[in-house]
């Protein structure tokens, strides 16, 4: 019996340690569990504090069960894990925020308790410590928010509409509060991220415009239900309609973004990355701008996957993609082309500019190290570049691709590692072989380099 018991226990501790907290980094571990102590701390102390009244009871289960039925309405709309190391919006602070408006601190705290469980029991579940941290950091800038907007107030549970919008004052007080409750949120998760993934870039990390803009209507929405229910608290009814469509004009959004997107890196696909640049190229030809395009290649890239595996190289492509998008500027547009390929449309960029930028990006990508999965070993590359121009190299995004295709199969012959520009590179490709067309089979060819 002491043996199965002992066995029993040193399986328990077994499990224990897979956890996914324990998994992370030190300071990510300490900074998560801080967040969910303080989180119940704040829970207990504001309800042991504050007087519970039935209107305020009455306003917290109308909002939780408009929240439940909204979660549950959206089912048929096809909720999209958001991609790692981004923040995402579930829409339901347009029910949190009445809350932080018309409700005691606690409240405004606890109201995502429920709603943000049964939304990860019906929409989308994840690993146990990123949802009560994701309940954790809702509740803690709830809490925050109610307590500012209360406090400003000059007492709790104000009920009436011109304590919400009934002057400039109130209503710049109310966005103020919502402000910080969005504030407060997403710096509580870009830190973690930050901390969890330090290949991450923070701009990722953090909300984007199109987010942003989610977030205005979403907050519009949630001051617009307090108003209502400030007036009578079941009028929170007719807002579940009204919540509905916008969730559903922002999963259309995510599905268009999807279309665009390589699921592997976040970067454009190569259909997207085409659109752009041909609209790109009409801009150039209707002008005098210049631009240009690199074809980049990572060396040896089946040697990576052979050697350690699959997983190790789909993070090899995420680490390339990010190296990429970090050396160049804002305005640069980056696609995967396909496999271990990436292109780059380089707008406003003459030749030696494109070819200056790709010897930039080829030297921070020599320094991207991974660590390879299961093994504690780092795992770098390097990559070959191919340079073309508009004009100088071609007139279209197929001649521009194909130009810039020769030169990096002039880079991939020069020993990799480097870069070529377009028309050098097509003089060697010519001289390989006798009387060659100039549009040759460079997949193939490559294929016999590689």
């Amino acid at each position: 019996m002491i043996a199965i018991a002992q066995l029993r226990r040193l399986r328990w501790q077994g499990s224990v340690s897979r956890w996914a907290l324990w998994q992370m980094p030190g300071p990510a571990r300490a900074f998560v569990l801080a967040a969910d102590v303080v989180f119940v701390v704040a829970l207990l102390a504001g309800f042991s504090i504050i007087a519970i009244h039935p209107s305020d009871v009455r306003l917290f289960l109308v909002l939780t069960a408009c929240g439940i039925v909204s979660v549950e309405g959206s089912l048929r709309l096809g909720w999209r894990r958001p991609r790692s190391g981004t923040i995402s919006n579930d829409l339901l602070a347009a029910w949190t925020l009445p809350a932080v408006l018309l409700l005691p601190a606690p409240y405004a705290a606890l109201i995502v308790v429920p709603l943000h469980v049964y939304f990860a029991f019906r929409v989308m579940r994840r690993r146990p410590v990123k949802a009560v941290f994701n309940v954790a950091s809702n509740g803690l800038a709830g809490f925050v928010a109610a307590a500012l907007h209360g406090a400003a107030l000059g007492h709790f549970g104000v009920w009436d509409v011109d304590g919400i919008v009934g002057s400039p004052a109130a209503l710049a007080l109310s966005v103020v509060c919502v402000a910080v409750y969005y504030l407060l949120q997403s710096a509580l998760i870009a830190t973690v991220i930050a901390m969890t993934q330090p290949q991450a870039r923070l701009r990722n990390a953090l909300p984007n415009r199109e987010l942003l803009g989610v977030m205005a209507a979403e907050s519009s929405t949630g001051i617009l239900v307090a108003v209502t229910c400030a007036a009578s608290p079941y009028t929170a009814l007719l807002a579940i309609a009204p919540v509905l469509a916008l969730q559903r004009a922002l999963l259309v959004a995510e599905f268009r973004e999807a279309a665009r997107t390589d699921a592997k890196t976040g970067l454009a696909n190569s259909g997207y990355w085409r659109e752009v640049a041909e609209r790109e190229i009409a801009r150039a030809r209707g002008g005098r701008d210049p631009l240009a395009v690199l074809l980049v290649d990572i060396d040896h890239f089946k040697d990576v996957n052979d050697r350690f595996g699959h997983l190790t190289g789909d993070d090899i492509l995420r680490a390339v993609a990010s190296a990429l998008t970090e050396g160049l500027r804002p305005r640069d547009f980056v696609g995967r082309f396909g496999g271990e390929e990436f292109v780059v449309l380089l707008t406003g960029s003459d030749l030696e500019q494109a070819r200056q930028a790709a010897e930039r990006i080829r030297a921070h990508v020599a320094d991207v190290k991974v660590e390879a999965t299961g093994r504690a070993q780092s795992v770098g590359v390097t990559i070959s570049i191919g340079v073309a121009a508009f004009r100088e190299s071609g007139h279209s995004v197929h001649e521009l691709l194909d130009a810039s295709d020769t030169a990096l199969y002039a880079a991939k012959r020069a020993g990799r590692n480097c870069v070529r520009v377009a028309e050098g590179a097509r003089q060697q490709v010519l001289d390989l072989t006798v009387e060659t067309p100039r549009v040759l089979d460079l997949r193939s060819q490559r294929a016999q380099v590689d």
